[in-house]
């Protein structure tokens, strides 16, 4: 009698989603530079052959990862008629910073900071400019950028507990403003 014994078969899109969401929780803790292919493979629980074969290199793997953080959180689905508070809303009632985390210490190195301006520029900047339309939709789409992540990494440093509600209307009344200073609207929906 021949007990062959079945070989463990993956599930593909399962293994790909726990890959990434393992580089981005390093990512966002340690950064880039002091983040190895094999941690990433151990906190995901598969073999570093499968990172490679899945994402080809760690650069590769950090865009993906970001890209699919940026995608997750869906700050920039909203209306142009509420966006203001919707996200300071969102933002004030979010524990979740590794984002801001993963793109801020992404800087410290050369690699990992040309990744982030990358995705950056093509994910978000380029969504918000088409998005929010004229008047000088460029410097309007950095400045809400700016303004966020100023925000996000100020309130998390200074404060202990919650967000002064003053501070969460400023910035409500703040992204709003640069929102309204377009002349007509180019519809409800960035993504």
């Amino acid at each position: 009698m021949d007990a062959r014994i079945e070989p463990k078969r993956r599930n593909p899109a399962e293994t790909r989603s726990r890959i990434l969401s393992a580089a981005f929780d390093l990512f966002a803790t340690q950064g880039y530079a002091r983040t190895g292919i094999r941690e990433i493979a151990g906190k995901a629980n598969v073999a570093s052959s499968l990172v490679v074969r899945y994402f080809g290199t760690k650069s590769a793997l950090f865009e993906e990862a970001l890209t699919n953080a940026i995608f997750t959180h869906g700050f920039f689905i909203r209306t142009k008629k509420d966006f203001g508070e919707e996200m300071a809303r969102l933002v004030a009632n979010d524990e979740d910073t590794r984002l801001t985390a993963a793109m801020v210490l992404a800087i410290a190195d050369r690699e990992s900071k040309a990744i982030a301006q990358k995705v950056t520029q093509r994910i978000v900047i380029e969504k918000l400019v088409e998005w929010l339309g004229p008047p000088a939709a460029r410097a309007r789409a950095l400045n809400m950028l700016v303004l966020l992540n100023g925000f996000t990494i100020q309130t998390r440093h200074l404060l202990d507990g919650q967000i002064p509600p003053e501070s969460i209307r400023w910035l409500a009344r703040s992204l709003q403003a640069i929102v309204d200073e377009g002349e007509e609207p180019a519809g409800d929906s960035l993504f």
